[in-house]
């Protein structure tokens, strides 16, 4: 898959698990479905992170 569109991609999901975390109600404790949504905003900004940091080494030492 290209670069590009695979960075598009996870850009577009995690806006996804943003507002989705969003939408959800505050209470005091953690449920399980906010662990999840926590947890997935976490990968996917690990994914992102991963393919900038690809791309500029890719940039820089070509």
């Amino acid at each position: 898959m290209n670069s590009k569109r695979r960075t598009l991609i996870i850009c577009l999901l995690l806006s996804i698990s943003i507002a989705n975390y969003a939408r959800i109600e505050d209470a005091q404790d953690i449920r399980a479905i906010v662990f999840v949504a926590i947890f997935t905003i976490g990968a996917l900004s690990g994914l992102l992170l991963r393919e900038i940091a690809q791309a500029v080494k890719n940039k820089w030492f070509v």
